[in-house]
């Protein structure tokens, strides 16, 4: 009896230890503890994978815990950062002839339009994957401030992703059957006019809604048509999960509830900002108005000074990925093993 009492506890302190894989220090950066997690649907799986649930970050079972780690969804961010790093570069480039010319009145234009508090906040995020250490910055940044800041998701690298993703070459043999072919062409359509909104401004909702629709209808035709033994159906499987994965990145809408809940009497950080930021996948839109100008140029110098910080912590800087392959390697890994039940229930709770 001993004996068995003692494999017991072990047992049960091995599952808190796996259950523990996915919980982050004080929520976010505060983000998971306070009201701002409120909302069931808030900060999932955005930019560094938070599972938000209720008043805080929800802990996986073992089984989640043994198939999305942290270790495992700290590479993701860190390829999404390298391809953004590098579509932030290709950016620059087309505004060549502003930045050849740089004096001090463009260098404020740039702070003004985004460009460089992006590129600050790339270097941040490229540094601490997490936004553990950068969510400890104590200076202070009104929740008025917060809210008056232009958001933009920055989801190009997540929209060219996609892209690949559902080019022909790239599906799973078992998904390329002639009777597959209507669904193949929902979710192409579905994927063509996402990435045609996202080069204009940002993927709206309803474009969002349509390839999470089409990606859902075509693996309720192949579940409906395959039988679990046959070969390749799991890594069918793993696609399609991944690919409804990644679509939710292109526009969470329930960024703007947590700006709703932000409380005007609880003084906010720089740190919860970039916390916040990393965890929406969001980056800076240009400032429309003299507010906005002003917050822009009080907020350079504080996001140097975490920049600075972050660089001397030694962590290696990524090369820039330019083909969008290794992007494309990291959300395999990091979705195909969600849980599709949670994808629908996510969905439907936006």
């Amino acid at each position: 009896m001993r004996r068995l009492l003692g494999i017991a506890f072990a047992l049960i302190a091995l599952g808190q230890c796996a259950q523990a894989q996915m919980w982050y220090p004080s929520g976010y950066g505060g983000y998971g503890m306070s009201r701002w997690g409120a909302d069931p649907a808030a900060g999932y799986m955005a930019g560094l994978g938070a599972y938000a649930r209720g008043q805080g970050v929800y802990a996986l079972d073992k089984a989640k815990a043994d198939a999305i780690n942290v270790e495992t969804m700290l590479k993701w961010n860190k390829a999404l950062r390298a391809r953004q790093i590098a579509l932030h570069e290709e950016r620059l480039k087309e505004n060549a002839e502003r930045v050849a010319a740089r004096d001090e009145r463009v260098a404020r234009e740039s702070v003004d339009d985004g460009m460089a508090l992006n590129r600050l906040l790339l270097d941040i995020l490229d540094s601490d994957p997490g936004a553990v250490k950068s969510s400890r910055v104590g200076t202070p940044l009104s929740p008025a401030a917060i809210r008056e800041i232009p958001f933009e998701w920055d989801s190009e690298a997540v929209t060219i992703c996609v892209d690949q993703m559902t080019g022909r070459d790239s599906l799973p043999g078992q998904l390329m059957a002639t009777k597959y072919a209507p669904d193949r062409k929902l979710v192409r359509e579905a994927v063509e006019t996402a990435i045609a909104e996202d080069m204009k401004r940002e993927v709206s909702p309803a474009s969002r809604d349509r390839v999470v629709e089409a990606v859902a209808r075509f693996r309720a035709h192949f579940v409906e048509n395959t039988s679990e033994l046959e070969s390749g159906y799991q890594e069918a499987i793993d696609y399609l999960t991944t690919l409804s994965g990644l679509t939710r990145l292109l526009n969470d809408t329930s960024m703007k509830t947590f700006l709703s809940q932000l409380e005007n009497d609880k003084e906010r950080t720089v740190g919860d900002l970039v916390s916040f930021m990393n965890a929406f996948n969001l980056r800076f839109g240009p400032a429309v108005s003299e507010r906005q100008v002003a917050i822009y140029r009080r907020l350079a110098p504080a996001l140097r000074e975490v920049r600075d910080a972050a660089l001397r912590s030694g962590t290696p800087r990524s090369t820039p990925d330019r083909t969008g392959l290794p992007l494309k390697a990291a959300a395999k890994e990091a979705f195909k093993k969600m849980n599709w039940g949670e994808l629908e229930a996510h969905a439907h709770g936006q």
